[in-house]
Parts: structure tokens; sequence; C-alpha cells
């Protein structure tokens, strides 16, 4: 993770986990993908965990269940 927010300029797996949500609001699917699938697999789990348990996100059930498919 740190390797990934040096590279995008970010303080937190927070924030990285915001711009990948950011991405699918903004139709960008794909970026968000790629963004995701650049985790390990426990910080993807901690992500799907935050999208579906911890914060109040406007993403759709599909966007969700996308993530949990792609772990």
């Amino acid at each position: 993770m740190k390797k990934l927010l040096k590279k995008y300029g970010l303080n937190s797996d927070m924030q990285y986990f915001e711009m990948i949500v950011e991405s699918v609001i903004n139709g960008q699917r794909t970026q968000a993908r790629e963004l995701f699938a650049s985790l390990t697999k426990s910080e993807r789990k901690s992500f799907v965990k935050a999208i579906c348990f911890e914060w109040q996100t406007v993403l759709k059930t599909d966007d969700k269940k996308m993530f949990i498919d792609l772990i």
C-alpha cells in the first residue's frame, strides 16, 4: 500500500479507497477495477468491508458486487 500511496500522493489507505469509489462515481469503472486490482488480497477485503458496512457511499449494490467478485 505504501507504494500506491506514494504513487498517487495520498496519505492513507482510506484516501486510496475513496479514489476507487470516485472512479466508479465518475463512470470510470475500468480505472476503478485497475486500482482495486493493485491492492493485496487483504487490502481488497478491507475495501469491500468499508464500502459495504462502514461507509455511507452512493455506490449501487451492483458496484459493490463487482468488487466482491474481483477479490
